[in-house]
Protein backbone atom coordinates (compact mmCIF):
# COMPACT_ATOMS: atom_id res chain seq x y z
CA UNK A 1 0.00 0.00 0.00
CA UNK A 2 1.52 3.33 -1.19
CA UNK A 3 1.54 6.45 0.94
CA UNK A 4 -1.66 8.12 0.01
CA UNK A 5 -3.64 4.68 -0.09
CA UNK A 6 -2.11 4.31 3.73
CA UNK A 7 -3.84 8.35 4.58
CA UNK A 8 -7.16 7.38 2.63
CA UNK A 9 -7.14 4.05 4.86
CA UNK A 10 -6.67 5.97 8.11
CA UNK A 11 -9.36 8.62 7.07
CA UNK A 12 -11.74 6.38 5.86
CA UNK A 13 -11.33 4.53 9.66
CA UNK A 14 -12.26 7.54 11.54
CA UNK A 15 -15.38 8.80 8.95
CA UNK A 16 -18.10 7.77 11.24
CA UNK A 17 -16.62 8.69 14.96
CA UNK A 18 -16.82 12.03 16.52
CA UNK A 19 -12.94 12.37 15.17
CA UNK A 20 -14.20 15.21 12.82
CA UNK A 21 -16.77 16.24 14.69
CA UNK A 22 -14.15 17.38 17.57
CA UNK A 23 -11.82 19.05 15.20
CA UNK A 24 -14.51 21.49 13.64
CA UNK A 25 -16.95 21.95 16.51
CA UNK A 26 -13.59 22.33 19.14
CA UNK A 27 -12.25 25.05 17.30
CA UNK A 28 -15.17 27.32 16.05
CA UNK A 29 -16.43 26.74 19.94
CA UNK A 30 -12.91 28.44 21.21
CA UNK A 31 -12.88 30.99 18.25
CA UNK A 32 -16.31 31.91 19.45
CA UNK A 33 -15.10 32.06 23.12
CA UNK A 34 -11.92 34.25 22.05
CA UNK A 35 -13.64 36.70 20.29
CA UNK A 36 -16.12 37.44 23.77
CA UNK A 37 -12.94 37.91 25.56
CA UNK A 38 -11.21 39.89 23.01
CA UNK A 39 -14.65 42.27 23.06
CA UNK A 40 -15.06 42.16 27.03
CA UNK A 41 -12.14 43.38 27.75
CA UNK A 42 -11.20 45.52 24.76
CA UNK A 43 -9.82 48.01 27.27
CA UNK A 44 -6.84 45.60 28.02
CA UNK A 45 -3.33 46.31 26.51
CA UNK A 46 -3.46 43.68 22.81
CA UNK A 47 -0.56 41.83 24.12
CA UNK A 48 -1.89 40.91 27.24
CA UNK A 49 -5.35 39.86 25.44
CA UNK A 50 -3.40 37.41 23.03
CA UNK A 51 -1.20 36.33 25.89
CA UNK A 52 -4.10 35.03 27.27
CA UNK A 53 -5.68 33.19 24.26
CA UNK A 54 -1.99 31.92 23.13
CA UNK A 55 -1.86 30.29 27.26
CA UNK A 56 -5.47 29.10 26.81
CA UNK A 57 -4.81 27.08 23.94
CA UNK A 58 -1.38 25.59 24.82
CA UNK A 59 -3.27 24.40 27.86
CA UNK A 60 -5.44 22.67 26.39
CA UNK A 61 -3.61 21.47 23.21
CA UNK A 62 -2.08 18.76 25.47
CA UNK A 63 -5.68 17.40 26.65
CA UNK A 64 -7.09 17.37 23.52
CA UNK A 65 -4.50 15.62 22.05
CA UNK A 66 -4.26 12.52 24.45
CA UNK A 67 -8.39 12.30 23.49
CA UNK A 68 -8.13 12.11 19.92
CA UNK A 69 -4.91 9.81 19.91
CA UNK A 70 -6.09 7.90 22.52
CA UNK A 71 -9.79 7.26 20.83
CA UNK A 72 -7.93 6.69 17.34
CA UNK A 73 -5.96 3.65 18.96
CA UNK A 74 -9.08 2.42 20.65
CA UNK A 75 -10.45 1.74 17.45
CA UNK A 76 -7.28 -0.11 16.00
CA UNK A 77 -7.53 -2.18 19.83
CA UNK A 78 -11.35 -3.11 19.24
CA UNK A 79 -10.93 -3.56 15.23
CA UNK A 80 -8.45 -6.97 15.95
CA UNK A 81 -6.38 -6.09 19.16
CA UNK A 82 -3.42 -4.73 17.25
CA UNK A 83 -3.08 -7.85 14.61
CA UNK A 84 -3.76 -6.27 11.56
CA UNK A 85 -1.01 -3.63 12.06
CA UNK A 86 1.42 -6.30 13.45
CA UNK A 87 1.34 -8.53 10.78
CA UNK A 88 2.00 -5.59 7.97
CA UNK A 89 5.11 -5.59 6.95
CA UNK A 90 7.44 -2.56 7.78
CA UNK A 91 5.25 -1.44 10.17
CA UNK A 92 6.67 2.09 10.77
CA UNK A 93 5.24 3.33 7.95
CA UNK A 94 1.81 2.79 9.55
CA UNK A 95 2.58 4.04 12.72
CA UNK A 96 4.21 7.19 10.29
CA UNK A 97 1.06 7.76 8.53
CA UNK A 98 -1.29 7.87 11.38
CA UNK A 99 1.29 10.31 13.13
CA UNK A 100 0.62 12.16 9.60
CA UNK A 101 -3.17 11.88 9.80
CA UNK A 102 -3.52 12.99 13.54
CA UNK A 103 -1.11 15.77 13.62
CA UNK A 104 -1.93 17.05 10.46
CA UNK A 105 -5.37 17.35 11.31
CA UNK A 106 -4.80 18.87 14.66
CA UNK A 107 -2.86 21.38 12.91
CA UNK A 108 -5.76 22.25 10.44
CA UNK A 109 -7.75 22.50 13.99
CA UNK A 110 -5.61 25.06 15.46
CA UNK A 111 -4.93 27.46 12.95
CA UNK A 112 -9.23 26.54 11.64
CA UNK A 113 -9.28 28.47 15.13
CA UNK A 114 -7.49 31.63 14.65
CA UNK A 115 -9.08 31.67 10.96
CA UNK A 116 -12.40 32.25 12.72
CA UNK A 117 -11.19 34.23 15.18
CA UNK A 118 -9.35 36.52 13.11
CA UNK A 119 -12.71 36.38 11.10
CA UNK A 120 -14.92 36.98 14.13
CA UNK A 121 -13.00 40.34 15.50
CA UNK A 122 -12.81 41.80 11.69
CA UNK A 123 -16.38 41.17 11.49
CA UNK A 124 -17.05 43.50 14.51
CA UNK A 125 -14.27 45.62 13.57
CA UNK A 126 -11.69 45.36 16.28
CA UNK A 127 -9.24 43.43 14.14
CA UNK A 128 -7.06 46.45 14.08
CA UNK A 129 -5.84 45.41 17.84
CA UNK A 130 -5.00 42.27 16.84
CA UNK A 131 -1.26 42.04 16.23
CA UNK A 132 -1.45 39.58 13.15
CA UNK A 133 2.21 38.60 12.39
CA UNK A 134 2.21 37.57 16.76
CA UNK A 135 0.00 35.69 16.30
CA UNK A 136 0.34 33.69 13.31
CA UNK A 137 4.35 33.11 14.61
CA UNK A 138 2.92 32.26 17.83
CA UNK A 139 0.32 29.38 16.54
CA UNK A 140 3.26 28.40 14.09
CA UNK A 141 5.59 27.71 16.74
CA UNK A 142 2.90 26.04 19.21
CA UNK A 143 1.97 23.70 16.14
CA UNK A 144 5.85 22.60 16.02
CA UNK A 145 6.15 21.79 18.82
CA UNK A 146 2.96 19.96 19.52
CA UNK A 147 4.68 17.11 17.44
CA UNK A 148 6.37 15.40 20.13
CA UNK A 149 3.12 15.28 22.68
CA UNK A 150 1.35 13.27 19.51
CA UNK A 151 4.61 11.00 19.83
CA UNK A 152 4.19 10.39 22.81
CA UNK A 153 0.90 9.32 23.30
CA UNK A 154 0.97 7.19 20.15
CA UNK A 155 3.24 4.99 22.40
CA UNK A 156 0.94 5.59 25.70
CA UNK A 157 -1.86 4.94 23.78
CA UNK A 158 -0.53 1.63 22.16
CA UNK A 159 1.71 0.43 25.33
CA UNK A 160 -0.27 1.16 27.98
CA UNK A 161 -3.77 1.99 26.57
CA UNK A 162 -6.47 4.44 26.80
CA UNK A 163 -6.49 5.19 30.66
CA UNK A 164 -2.90 6.00 31.23
CA UNK A 165 -2.84 7.95 27.83
CA UNK A 166 -6.13 10.18 29.35
CA UNK A 167 -3.95 10.78 32.50
CA UNK A 168 -0.81 11.80 31.10
CA UNK A 169 -2.99 14.35 29.09
CA UNK A 170 -4.82 16.06 31.84
CA UNK A 171 -0.96 15.78 33.54
CA UNK A 172 0.27 17.60 31.05
CA UNK A 173 -2.30 20.10 30.70
CA UNK A 174 -2.55 21.16 34.57
CA UNK A 175 1.52 21.22 34.20
CA UNK A 176 0.84 24.04 31.28
CA UNK A 177 -1.53 26.01 33.77
CA UNK A 178 1.43 26.19 36.67
CA UNK A 179 3.65 27.26 33.85
CA UNK A 180 1.98 29.75 32.70
CA UNK A 181 2.46 31.51 35.85
CA UNK A 182 6.15 31.17 36.16
CA UNK A 183 9.17 31.24 34.00
CA UNK A 184 11.29 28.19 33.42
CA UNK A 185 14.86 28.73 32.90
CA UNK A 186 18.16 25.96 32.17
CA UNK A 187 17.09 22.35 31.92
CA UNK A 188 13.34 23.28 32.85
CA UNK A 189 12.36 24.53 29.46
CA UNK A 190 13.58 21.38 27.99
CA UNK A 191 10.11 19.66 29.62
CA UNK A 192 8.13 18.41 26.39
CA UNK A 193 5.38 19.99 27.42
CA UNK A 194 6.33 23.19 28.65
CA UNK A 195 7.58 24.01 25.38
CA UNK A 196 4.11 25.64 23.64
CA UNK A 197 3.87 27.76 26.47
CA UNK A 198 7.43 28.87 26.13
CA UNK A 199 7.26 29.49 22.68
CA UNK A 200 4.43 31.44 23.11
CA UNK A 201 5.91 33.48 25.95
CA UNK A 202 8.94 33.78 23.92
CA UNK A 203 7.06 36.02 21.16
CA UNK A 204 4.92 37.67 22.77
CA UNK A 205 7.99 39.26 25.38
CA UNK A 206 10.16 39.17 22.38
CA UNK A 207 12.39 36.58 23.41
CA UNK A 208 13.26 34.35 20.80
CA UNK A 209 16.35 35.06 19.80
CA UNK A 210 17.63 35.28 23.43
CA UNK A 211 16.17 31.31 23.60
CA UNK A 212 17.40 30.85 19.69
CA UNK A 213 19.97 28.21 20.51
CA UNK A 214 17.81 26.03 23.11
CA UNK A 215 14.56 25.91 20.39
CA UNK A 216 17.27 24.57 17.63
CA UNK A 217 17.75 22.13 20.40
CA UNK A 218 14.38 21.44 21.19
CA UNK A 219 13.37 20.86 17.27
CA UNK A 220 16.07 18.42 16.73
CA UNK A 221 14.83 16.62 20.55
CA UNK A 222 11.62 16.47 18.79
CA UNK A 223 12.40 15.31 15.45
CA UNK A 224 14.74 12.31 17.25
CA UNK A 225 11.37 11.75 19.73
CA UNK A 226 9.37 10.89 16.62
CA UNK A 227 12.08 8.70 15.04
CA UNK A 228 12.51 6.63 18.63
CA UNK A 229 8.68 6.46 18.50
CA UNK A 230 8.06 4.72 14.59
CA UNK A 231 11.96 2.67 15.53
CA UNK A 232 9.88 1.02 18.93
CA UNK A 233 6.62 0.42 16.94
CA UNK A 234 8.48 -1.08 14.41
CA UNK A 235 9.68 -3.55 16.70
CA UNK A 236 6.21 -3.45 19.06
CA UNK A 237 4.83 -7.28 19.67
CA UNK A 238 1.58 -5.97 21.30
CA UNK A 239 0.39 -5.90 25.02
CA UNK A 240 1.07 -8.67 27.21
CA UNK A 241 -2.76 -9.60 28.16
CA UNK A 242 -3.30 -10.30 23.90
CA UNK A 243 -0.73 -12.69 23.89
Amino acid sequence: MGFWGAVRSELIKVKHTSFGTIHLCVPVLGALLFIVYYVLYGNTADYKRLNMIMELTATVFPLLISVIVSLNVLLEEKASHFQILLGVPNRYTVILTKLIVLYGVGIAALFCLFFVFLLGVHFLRIADTVQLSMLIKAAAGMAFYNLIIYALHLFLSFRFGLGISLFWGVFESLQCILYSNIELKGIGRYIPFAWSMNWVHDVINDRLTVHVTEWIWIAALTISGVLLTLLWFSHWEGRKNYE
